[in-house]
């Protein structure tokens, strides 16, 4: 049996991150180059294309990792199925009188035995490759998926620092606002950070002008529960909101006083009794308004 050649090798669900950033040719391409490599252990000439070369190289490492211990696994059961033959033939030896064809008779099935266990291999060998990984696959996951996914963080950071002129700097990108960035990703676009940055620029509160003479900064607005706020317009300017409503509004809100308003001589004169000597006097000032 030739070790050197397996006839299969597994695609895993989390590789399908890699795998839906790329336009369909380029997928086709690297799945045909995986073919090539597991068969004949060809690399395929990605240089024009990092990110192929970058997605070869990571699902070409699960390939060699499987196939290393594929291989380990038919030596392993070779070498258990060689002892089981040999106990059998010491037994034989001592209970059969003819001991010298016993022994042929296993060399034989001890070849048997490794073709019976290719096929046995080949029909539950998922489920055992799947079970062995899941050890490896929790222990690497985290620094995989960071690796695996593709963010411009330093897009994000420049359109801060040429956006919003009037807050800190932001000077270095750290894990933490990695983190950050790639969580609001999940939710929001691109375009929405560069409307985040522009909004809270227009806003004065935000630069500053406040009672405690505070001011955001990008940790601040980059935050879950804060980036929503200011996209809301929680935090943009009265006088520019007031500006709207009356631009909005237009003059249909500006109503002059009414030309027939009662003067307040005759409301009070029709609650005093008939006869009384100023009523006549306030209605006649009343007619005469």
């Amino acid at each position: 049996m030739n070790e050197e050649i397996k006839k299969s090798f597994l695609v895993y669900y989390d590789n399908e991150i890699i795998i839906s950033r790329l336009s369909d040719e380029d997928a086709g391409k690297l799945f045909k180059s995986l073919f090539l490599y597991g068969r004949e252990n060809k690399k395929p000439d990605f240089e024009y294309s990092p990110v192929l070369a970058m997605a070869f190289d990571i699902l070409s490492i699960a390939v060699d990792r499987d196939k290393e211990k594929y291989f380990a696994r038919c030596k392993k059961n070779r070498e258990n199925g060689r002892k089981g033959g040999l106990a059998k033939a010491s037994n034989l030896k001592q209970s059969l009188p003819i001991a010298k064809q016993g022994l042929a008779n296993l060399a034989d099935k001890d070849m048997d035995m490794d073709k019976d266990m290719d096929k046995d291999m080949e029909r539950d060998k998922d489920m055992d490759m799947e079970r062995d990984m899941d050890k490896d696959m929790e222990r690497d996951k985290d620094m995989d998926m960071e690796r695996d996914t593709i963010i411009d963080y330093q897009q994000i950071a420049d359109m801060y620092n040429n956006t919003c002129v009037s807050f800190p700097r932001l000077t270095k990108l750290s894990e933490k606002r990695k983190k950050a960035i790639k969580a609001r990703l999940k939710m929001y676009t691109i375009e929405d950070f560069k409307k985040l940055f522009e909004m809270a620029e227009s806003s004065s509160f935000l630069k500053g002008q406040n009672s405690r003479n505070w001011s955001a900064n990008f940790d601040w607005l980059t935050t879950d529960t804060n980036m929503a706020k200011v996209l809301d317009g929680n935090y943009v300017d009265k006088e520019k909101q007031e500006g709207s409503d009356s631009n909005a509004h237009g003059d249909s809100e500006q109503r002059p006083e009414s030309a027939n308003r009662r003067p307040a001589a005759a409301i009070y004169a029709q609650y005093l009794p008939e006869g009384h000597p100023l009523k006549a006097q306030l209605c006649g000032d009343g007619e005469k308004h």
